[in-house]
């Protein structure tokens, strides 16, 4: 988990509560990277929680803020499990979500990144929509060439790909997690989904924004690299980073109709 002086104390305490009180399988350890300053609201409530939790919760301080590429970088050389969930700092965890994927890891040794569906909630309303994704590698492989065939924040990874030198690419500020899909799956890495809503995503009134000027170059840039390393030159799965980069630079408005519409779906249906 990486959190930054933009995070709200009291989402980073239903993340930890989440993560911690109400799962029915605990963690054995917590890596928390406070990317820069975090605020004295936020430090007292990692003290707090450093204090319950003692050596399981291992801070780690950047003195600058450097970004969530790096952050989680810096947060891989911590850990010591064999299984790693990501958890971000402003979405909840479902009680159940650690055991169902240490369970499907230990029952399907050839999968090495586990997600699984995701529901989307805001401030005035519990449940916005419900995202399913691909469930078996052959599905994502496909996927993955019109988009991200897993939500970050819900997957749980074999560390032993990071010790072989997979990682973040630091080229990338944001959709670094898309970069490294497409790094996993190359290097022979498989990758599938649970049915099950394993984590409940916050969308902030900004998210339409956020997703329209700060992704727009990176994520057109990241698939269309990746389709090239998969497909080849010769492939019309181009049409689908050309389609995402020219949404993004419409206006707000635009951009969260066509989020939240059918056409949408249909385009990116998982089958």
């Amino acid at each position: 988990m990486s959190t930054y002086a933009q995070t709200e104390s009291e989402y980073l305490c239903q993340s930890f509560e989440s993560i911690w009180k109400k799962q029915t399988l605990r963690p054995n350890q917590i890596v928390l990277v406070e990317d820069g300053p975090i605020g004295l609201e936020q430090e007292k409530l990692v003290e707090k929680w450093k204090e319950e939790l003692g050596e399981k919760l291992v801070v780690c301080k950047c003195p600058n803020n450097q970004g969530l590429t790096k952050a989680l970088n810096l947060g891989l050389q911590y850990v010591t499990s064999d299984l790693i969930a990501r958890v971000d700092c402003d979405d909840v965890s479902a009680p159940e979500r650690f055991r169902l994927q240490h369970d499907f890891l230990e029952q399907h040794p050839e999968i090495d990144i586990l997600g699984g569906a995701m529901q989307e909630f805001s401030a005035t309303n519990p449940c916005i929509c419900v995202r399913q994704y691909p469930q078996t590698d052959e599905q994502v492989r496909k996927y993955i060439l019109k988009a991200s065939p897993l939500s970050h924040p819900s997957v749980m990874m074999r560390t032993k790909m990071f010790r072989n030198g997979l990682k973040y690419d630091e080229r990338f500020r944001t959709s670094q997690d898309i970069a490294l899909w497409y790094d996993a799956l190359l290097a022979g890495y498989r990758i599938s989904n649970l049915s099950d809503i394993i984590l409940y995503f916050r969308r902030s009134d900004n998210v339409m924004k956020r997703r329209a000027r700060k992704k727009a170059k990176n994520e057109f840039l990241i698939y269309v690299n990746g389709i090239y390393r998969m497909k080849g030159l010769f492939t019309f799965y181009y049409f689908y980073p050309l389609m995402r980069f020219f949404i993004r630079l419409l206006p707000i408005g635009m951009i969260s109709w066509f989020y939240n519409s059918k056409l949408r779906k249909f385009l990116l249906k998982t089958r």
